[in-house]
């Protein structure tokens, strides 16, 4: 499956941007910036916080959902079809999501972490 959002980065980190056409607030030491970071310092200067739609909450009252969106909504039908026709679930994991907090969790246990190439 394809990872459109680090597509996108990566597309991104290709495209320099002369300094010369950014603002004055957004010049740096160098003689460019990648349009990523062009994109990542706007968004932090504007508080603009991204939020994975998988990881919004769905609402339930008396036991039928009530508010979720259409990506949450689509895996837990999903799940319950699995469930209804008894077979494994199948879950959707988000390996990089999965890295960071195996990360975190060795780091915070001070496990020495090496990387593999």
């Amino acid at each position: 499956m394809i990872d459109w959002k680090k597509a996108e980065q990566t597309v991104l980190e290709c495209i320099d941007v002369p300094q010369e056409l950014l603002p004055e607030s957004y010049r740096g030491k160098r003689s460019h910036r990648n349009l990523w970071s062009v994109q990542k310092e706007y968004d932090r200067r504007n508080n603009v916080k991204e939020v994975d739609p998988n990881d919004i909450s769905v609402k339930f009252e008396d036991g039928e959902i009530r508010e979720g969106t259409p990506e949450r909504l689509e895996r837990l039908e999903k799940y319950a079809n699995d469930v209804a026709n008894d077979r494994e679930i199948c879950y959707n994991v988000n390996e990089d999501k999965l890295y960071r907090n195996m990360q975190a969790m060795a780091s915070a246990m001070e496990l020495d972490i090496e990387e593999e190439e």
